[in-house]
């Protein structure tokens, strides 16, 4: 089976990782074969809708063995088919259980951050302050479940993370940087960074290419990876390389390596 060659644990102020999907098998078994080179794995936990779709307890268990045996540490990409803002009360009772659960489940992975996916449609009612007060109340109920504030860190998508500023403050949450996310939005990334850089707990890497996103980092301009060579000089979160392939984390990391 082909794997990396190069070992990057300890080498940055940084946790540097990657996503538990670069190899097409299941959670436990990406671990296993990314640990020996990074700091960090980002769990995709995308899907809860479906019977099975979560780690069941022979995978969880295995996690977290790696985790005490010092090989690796986490974080947890919430899912994204539940949503804490949904003007909907049952949609929004459905993402507090869907989380709740995932928190319980993944306790003993004691995982560096939870990231949630907030969507806003600009078209639902009640506007901004309607979507910011019904994700409050979630978020509320969320805390309530014996977690820090800051574990919690929302991620930016396809609307400017100022939107979220009432709720981030009020509620003393973390922000996850999408790099390649705030650049579809046609924003600059180190400005977001410097806006945010006191809350931001991981930055999710990953180049654009013809207006799509995930793609390997020596797609990104070296205008665009000057940016986050000054992020970096300063950053002591996660740094996920968000890609979902072995061939595109391979060349994402040696061009970082050659250019930072």
């Amino acid at each position: 089976m082909e794997t990396l060659n190069q070992s990057f644990k300890n080498s940055y102020l940084f946790k540097l990782g990657t996503t538990s999907f670069i190899y097409p098998d299941l959670y436990a078994e990406n671990v296993r074969r990314l640990a020996p080179f990074l700091d960090e794995i980002e769990l995709l936990l995308f899907e809860s809708r479906e019977p099975g779709s979560l780690p069941d307890a022979w995978e969880l268990e295995q996690l977290t063995r790696l985790r005490q045996q010092g090989e690796v540490s986490y974080n947890i990409h919430m899912p994204t088919d539940v949503d804490a803002g949904s003007p909907d009360p049952a949609e929004r009772d459905l993402a507090i259980e869907t989380y709740r659960k995932i928190v319980d489940l993944t306790r003993p992975l004691n995982p560096s951050t939870l990231t949630i996916h907030l969507p806003y449609d600009p078209d639902r009612g009640g506007g901004v302050d309607g979507w910011l007060a019904d994700a409050r109340d979630s978020f509320v109920r969320l805390l309530g479940h014996g977690l820090e504030p800051r574990l919690i860190s929302l991620e930016t998508l396809d609307y400017p993370i100022d939107l979220l500023k009432p709720l981030i403050e009020d509620l003393d949450l973390s922000v996850c940087l999408d790099v390649g996310h705030v650049i579809l939005q046609g924003l600059d990334p180190l400005t977001v960074y410097e806006t945010w850089k006191n809350r931001i707990s991981i930055i999710h890497l990953h180049a654009v290419e013809r207006g799509m996103d995930h793609q390997s980092l020596d797609r990104m301009p070296p205008a665009g990876f000057a940016q986050v060579r000054t992020m970096l000089e300063d950053f002591t979160g996660t740094l996920s390389i968000e890609v979902f392939s072995l061939d595109k984390l391979k060349r994402s990391l040696d061009y970082f390596r050659a250019a930072l």
